[in-house]
């Protein structure tokens, strides 16, 4: 009696093996009602009121994959998940249509700092590399929020980027746990200095080298009043210098193809130059169109390539919608 039994149960688990298998082999997917792929959604226990949503994919992905992925996402987010839940079915359809639900889902309000002091303290020494000075007892007395730095440090500035917008990746169904640890790269999870100088310029708070760092005290070619209009020619002859600090780790340095001067090359591929270039200069005048020629033969046609093109430019290519083939044939 008991050899028979043990041969049913053999039996049996072989057929739950072969099951297994097939399922294995077969690659057949587990879906929902609605046919989608729900092994392709992320989940992690409580989370799943999050989760379920398919315009949250991608911040989700770049959650899990960061220094917070064991905090819930309703620790932070002081939010309702499931009211959100009618966009989706057939009565709430006449309210989609109406409020014309877009990506990236934003937030009304920053997160307060007693959120981020449950589980950090301002008075804490920051363990930071190199020499810089971080003095979060100061910014938090002086009402700085604390995602104004560190905005970053859980979904890598995806929103901001334009990430789920704009090229490859604004397809949903593209983004997976390599994606987002692809776009969530050091410079994005961290403030940079730009963060700092951006913040400080706004709050006309001091911006010398030596309120950040221990070892520079200033730069003075920067402190130079004709730094904003030579900056170019020093680029020129240093780009090195220009690099140091000038860059977004992980991210290009110079565009391609160049344009055959490394200063434009330079400045077109950074953030901070050409979001500056962008801005219409003072020695432009009122028109640049009688002026012009007597400036371009003063510095030459490689200085009007660090913001304009020859032909129209292309989009994404970091330059103004000015160029020299709107009147002429180069």
């Amino acid at each position: 009696m008991r050899e028979r039994r043990n041969t049913y149960l053999a039996l049996a688990a072989v057929l739950l093996f072969m099951v297994f298998l097939g399922v294995a082999l077969t690659g057949e997917p587990v879906k929902d009602a609605g046919g989608k792929d729900l092994s392709a959604r992320p989940t992690n226990g409580p989370e799943e009121s999050c989760t379920g949503c398919h315009e949250l994919t991608p911040e989700v992905l770049t959650w899990q994959v960061s220094s917070h992925s064991k905090i819930p996402c309703t620790s932070c987010h002081d939010i309702d998940p499931s009211r959100y839940n009618s966009a989706h079915s057939n009565e709430g359809q006449a309210v989609t249509e109406k409020k014309n639900l877009t990506v990236p889902i934003k937030i009304a309000e920053a997160i307060p700092n007693a959120v981020c002091e449950q589980c950090h303290t301002s008075n804490r020494e920051a363990t930071v590399s190199g020499d810089l000075i971080i003095p979060h007892d100061r910014h938090s007395a002086a009402g700085v929020l604390c995602v104004k730095c560190h905005s970053g440090v859980v979904h890598a500035k995806i929103a901001d980027r334009g990430l789920t917008v704009n090229g490859r990746l604004s397809d949903l169904d593209a983004w997976n746990v390599d994606e987002a640890k692809k776009v969530s790269t050091k410079y994005f999870l961290q403030p940079s200095m730009w963060v700092c100088l951006e913040c400080h310029r706004g709050a006309n708070v001091t911006r010398e080298c030596s309120a950040c760092h221990t070892s520079i005290d200033t730069l003075l070619s920067h402190e130079a009043p004709t730094w904003k209009a030579d900056h170019g020619k020093t680029a020129r002859t240093g780009i090195g210098d220009c690099t140091k600090c000038h860059v977004i780790p992980g991210e290009r340095q110079f565009i391609t193809p160049s344009t055959g001067d490394i200063a434009a090359d330079f400045a077109r591929a950074q953030s901070f130059c050409y979001n500056c270039h962008l801005i219409r200069p003072e020695m432009h005048g009122e028109s640049m169109l009688a002026i012009h020629p007597a400036r371009v033969a003063e510095r030459g046609i490689q200085n009007c390539l660090t913001c304009h093109d020859k032909a129209k430019p292309k989009t994404g290519k970091n330059i103004t919608a000015t160029y020299c083939n709107q009147c002429h044939w180069l």
